[in-house]
């Protein structure tokens, strides 16, 4: 919703903000119950979506009615079919699938932690038992098995920022901090001449190495680093240090300390590659306002910060000014910068 819409459309926009959690959970059951995938196979009166799904006729097409508000199937007759953004984006299989994005923002992290969010704005941060610097919590192992939709495009991104400087070089070691999935390392681990550090909590390492399996990841070029990204000795030199999505979960002290941290373990004119949500005071990225909430309610002190954050904690590291490169589409950027001689 634009902001011309919620300055403007009075009663009927601010309910409609308000019902935003009976959308999530109608798109999160329609996942769930495979209604996309089913449909993918040609259009369906409700009577036989039910048995296709194997639910009952009438709750399925409540259901069926619904997504056909939310614009995500059609109705002709008394058929249901899928719209084109549902046949690209929610059927299993598509190259361009985004529906394993429910495990994150369908998950119980924001179910149970969104409630709370007033009592967030009056402590200051997360009052969650289990919150993102929990050591261990298994929201990130559920993290790095959904997240492929968000992390295939960014790394496709910085592939393209970084290739043909990781392939001038003899060799590359990159270290991939609080890898997830690793699918940032992993792209890059396409390049012949890169040596890979995947580094995270033992327990979400597990699913990282599965998603190596997975895309056929060279095993003799990848080692895995368990532990906490402000204890672990990093080793190296690395000639380049990836961090996507950290900075936003800590305050700006952490960071500053995170980012001398990051610039020790590099080699000279090696590079940090950040990918987050940058904040500008006139909004003008509105994706990292709205995520600066999500880090209320699931951090003690994180937020979205803006690139004159980045650039002075770069800088006060021995690191050059950073470099903004969007991603088209995308609410994130990559923040890239070089660590300077002497």
């Amino acid at each position: 919703m634009s902001n011309a819409n919620i300055h403007h459309g009075g009663p009927a926009a601010i309910m409609q903000m308000l019902q935003g959690a009976q959308v999530t959970g109608i798109l999160n059951a329609a996942i769930e119950l495979n209604v996309f995938q089913k449909l993918a196979e040609g259009p369906l009166e409700a009577q036989a979506a039910s048995e296709r799904i194997g639910c009952p006729a009438r709750s399925t097409r409540i259901l069926l009615d619904a997504l056909v508000v939310l614009g995500l199937l059609s109705k002709e007759g008394m058929k249901y079919g899928l719209t084109p953004a549902a046949s690209d984006h929610l059927v299993p299989g598509k190259p361009m699938y985004v529906g394993e994005l429910r495990g994150i923002f369908a998950s119980d992290m924001f179910w149970g932690g969104m409630p709370h969010l007033a009592d967030a704005v009056r402590k200051g941060g997360s009052v969650l038992e289990k919150h993102a610097e929990t050591p261990g919590n298994p929201f990130w192992e559920q993290f790095a098995q959904s997240s492929a939709a968000m992390a295939f495009p960014g790394a496709a991104a910085i592939d393209a920022v970084l290739g043909k400087w990781i392939e001038s070089r003899p060799a590359c070691r990159v270290l991939d901090i609080a890898a997830g999935s690793g699918i940032y390392g992993f792209t890059l681990a396409k390049h012949p001449n890169v040596q890979l550090t995947s580094l995270d909590w033992p327990n979400v390492l597990d699913k990282t190495r599965e998603w190596a399996a997975r895309l056929g990841v060279d095993g003799k070029r990848v080692k895995y680093l368990p532990g906490s990204l402000f204890e672990v000795d990093y080793g190296g030199p690395y000639d380049l240090i990836l961090l996507s999505h950290v900075y936003h979960h800590f305050d700006a002290a952490t960071c500053a300390s995170l980012t001398r941290r990051v610039a020790g373990a590099l080699a000279p004119t090696g590079r940090i590659a950040v990918q987050d949500m940058v904040y500008d005071s006139a909004l003008q990225n509105p994706g990292a306002a709205m995520f600066s909430v999500t880090m209320l309610m699931w951090t003690q002190k994180g937020e979205s910060f803006s690139q004159a954050d980045f650039t002075r904690w770069f800088t006060e590291a021995g690191l050059s000014a950073p470099a903004l490169h969007a991603s088209e589409g995308m609410p994130a950027s990559w923040l890239v910068a070089e660590k300077k001689q002497g």
